[in-house]
């Protein structure tokens, strides 16, 4: 039970006396103030506050947003995949820590972040990092609120604008081809495989020699990550296997690589260096970058492109939606607000069909109305 005592008057044969609160939490405690007036007023702020029963140790009045980012963090470490939690990391260390790292988080205001994010749109920074910031920002808080370090989350209800849409870019297959033939022959497969397999470069570099089935699909069920530095494999994207059937020249391609190389273990990686190293993606991305620069291929070309160009493909050859997600691996609805602007001759084919439909409906309405006139 917390208790509340204060020195009724300084000792006046000491010039620095000062008036002093004492209390309990159970923790003996003791604040010391200039004057007494300001003794007594926090004085009745505690007695108030016990009363209510919404007491608060005013020293966590002082903790900074930074202080309790560092108790927080571990919990992240603890419960993220390593790539996530790598991706964290790099945004509040560039784009939260630098503004908020200081502020005391009772001081905290909703106008204070709608500012910092004001900034940060100011400086360029990319409309995904600004979202991804605020979400880090609002996880930290909220974890202060759930510790009752303060009594409300400032950013409860701080929207962001929503950035305009932008459609995925992707390759026509003579450009693809055009690529393909840009590179050396020990790097073909695996562009061939991006681009009409539709992987996701991190599940290509996964591969091992037992994916590759003997109906010649790839069997999907992991990917590679680099964090620090190390490369991981965990689970895919979307934590669920898949079955990539692939080309009959795409297939063909692969097993005249697989057969070149040196390793013959169902463990050993289906894409290796010339050196039999593991591919790094940051490292492809140099080799990549020089082929697209070669062929004059658009600057927004990456190794991530040949995943969207696949959907577009697939697309253009009428495969229907539900399959081409199937095979890239998103979840159906996912893949529709993604890539529906590739499916515009079905919505055209949906809204004639549904034309028909209301034509029939209204013809066999007035005919039936004919015939009861008469009758």
């Amino acid at each position: 039970m917390m208790h509340v005592e204060r020195d009724r008057e300084p000792i006046l044969r000491r010039a620095t006396a000062q008036p002093v609160v004492r209390w309990r939490d159970p923790r003996p405690r003791e604040r010391t103030f200039r004057t007494k007036v300001e003794a007594e007023r926090f004085e009745r702020r505690v007695l108030h506050s016990r009363d209510v029963g919404v007491y608060r140790d005013p020293a966590l009045d002082r903790v900074t947003f930074r202080e309790w980012h560092d108790r927080w963090w571990p919990t992240i470490e603890a419960s993220r995949e390593p790539n996530t939690v790598a991706q964290y990391e790099c945004i509040l260390r560039r784009h939260v820590l630098p503004e908020l790292g200081d502020c005391r988080l009772a001081s905290l205001e909703k106008i204070d972040l709608e500012e910092w994010i004001a900034e940060l749109r100011a400086r360029g920074v990319g409309a995904s990092a600004i979202r991804t910031a605020r979400t880090l920002a609002g996880m930290v808080l909220r974890s202060a609120v759930e510790s009752k370090v303060i009594p409300y989350n400032p950013a409860t209800g701080l929207r962001l604008s929503r950035a305009p849409g932008r459609s995925k870019r992707a390759l026509t297959a003579a450009q693809v081809e055009t690529l393909v033939a840009a590179f050396d022959p020990h790097w073909r497969p695996l562009v061939l495989v991006l681009a009409y397999g539709g992987l996701r470069p991190g599940e290509a570099l996964a591969l091992r020699r037992r994916h590759l089935t003997d109906l010649g699909q790839l069997l999907i069920e992991q990917g590679q990550t680099e964090v620090r530095g190390h490369l991981r494999t965990a689970d895919t994207k979307t934590h669920r296997a898949r079955v990539v059937p692939l080309a009959v020249s795409v297939l063909a391609a692969l097993q005249d690589h697989l057969g070149a190389s040196t390793g013959h273990s169902p463990e050993d990686r289906i894409f290796s260096t010339p050196n039999g190293a593991p591919v790094r993606l940051s490292n492809f991305r140099g080799t990549f970058e020089r082929a697209r620069r070669d062929v004059g291929l658009p600057e927004w070309t990456t190794p991530y492109t040949l995943r969207h160009t696949a959907a577009s493909l697939l697309a253009q050859r009428g495969v229907p939606p539900s399959t081409a997600a199937a095979m890239l691996g998103h979840d159906p609805a996912v893949f529709l607000r993604t890539y529906a602007h590739l499916y515009p001759e079905d919505l055209s084919v949906a809204a004639h069909a549904l034309e028909g439909a209301r034509r029939e409906a209204s013809q066999a309405v007035r005919k039936a109305t004919v015939l009861h006139r008469k009758g």
